[in-house]
């Protein structure tokens, strides 16, 4: 069989999505996808449509307004008219704000040529226009780098893996998971909005919960053999060669220079702040948020998650304080 020429890598957000992704875009077979493009798995996107959560209008016109373009200011994301920058990408002059959104990384025309051939399908056959969209946006980042398959980070792709897999049956989903207690915390410290973790106890229980939203989206693809789970911490700290095997097999890769050096080179404990949890704690307050996590692992197992083995198996290897088992 021959690799995937689709792959999503989704996770809880802060879980190593990004760079599992650049990963895989060092090998000669993927183009990744250089932005988050959310449009096809977050709330009322291309997977809430198909599976009836959303309807077609209410997903146009989140896709023109905030997934075309969008402002984030002062740590809340907020729609803004592009005349805020009168450029592409970047921050806004004299704020804070990032700029974000498809037109990062294609030109309107396409953009409109996309979404009208879409307007102008979905009453006839809605999954086809809705995979027809998704390569019309993306599919010539591929086509530029020459390479015959794309992969692309949004976290909620394996939350919205029912839906993705009925519009794209010939894609692939990587989860990447992170010890629970590095995730919240990453969170806590890029805190955007007001729901988000402010502690790192509180940033174990968000985890926790994208983590079911997660499993959900395992348990309605109905198909255990198109997910593959990576562990960022095995990546970069624990057991590497073996992880960065298992990925490379469940995607039918060989193993490439290219993507070995960045493996090599790039991927480690220290660019993953791997324990930063830690940073600012007492060693009370260490064990508190220790002992809610091991909680927190206690119920993924006893649910049956999909990824609780690895998360299990990373935690107990770092109670050993041993990256090699």
């Amino acid at each position: 069989m021959s690799s995937p020429p689709l792959v999503f890598v989704g996770g809880t957000g802060r879980s190593g999505t990004h760079v599992v992704a650049d990963l895989l875009g060092h090998h000669s077979r993927f183009a990744a996808v250089p932005i988050e493009c959310r449009f096809h798995c977050n709330p009322k996107g291309l997977a809430d449509v198909v599976t009836g959560v959303a309807t077609p209008d209410e997903f146009i016109a989140k896709l023109r307004r905030y997934w075309w373009h969008r402002v984030r200011m002062g740590g809340r994301a907020t729609t803004r008219l592009r005349r805020l920058t009168g450029r592409r990408g970047g921050r806004v002059a004299g704020t804070d704000a990032k700029v974000r959104g498809l037109h990062k990384i294609l030109p309107s025309e396409r953009f409109e040529g996309a979404v009208a051939g879409f307007e102008d399908s979905y009453a006839d056959d809605l999954v086809g226009a809705a995979r027809g969209l998704f390569y019309d946006l993306l599919g010539p980042i591929a086509d530029e780098q020459g390479k015959p398959a794309l992969v692309e980070m949004s976290c909620f792709t394996v939350a919205a893996a029912e839906g993705l897999g009925r519009i794209f049956p010939e894609a692939a989903f990587v989860h990447s998971v992170r010890d629970g207690r590095d995730s919240g915390s990453s969170k806590v410290s890029k805190r955007q909005k007001s729901h988000h973790p402010t502690d790192a106890a509180s940033g174990v229980e968000w985890w926790e919960g994208r983590l079911a939203l997660a499993e959900r989206g395992y348990r309605g693809l109905g198909e255990p053999s198109r997910l593959h789970v990576t562990c960022l911490d095995e990546l970069v700290w624990g057991d590497r060669e073996a992880t960065y095997e298992r990925l490379l097999g469940f995607l039918r890769l060989d193993d490439e220079p290219g993507m070995r050096r960045f493996f090599e080179e790039e991927m480690n404990a220290d660019a993953a702040h791997r324990e930063r949890w830690r940073e600012g704690l007492s060693e009370a307050e260490q064990e508190a948020v220790s002992r809610r996590y091991a909680e927190a692992l206690d119920r993924i197992e006893a649910d049956g998650y999909h990824c609780a083995e690895p998360l299990r198996r990373n935690y107990e290897r770092g109670r050993a304080g041993a990256p090699q088992p």
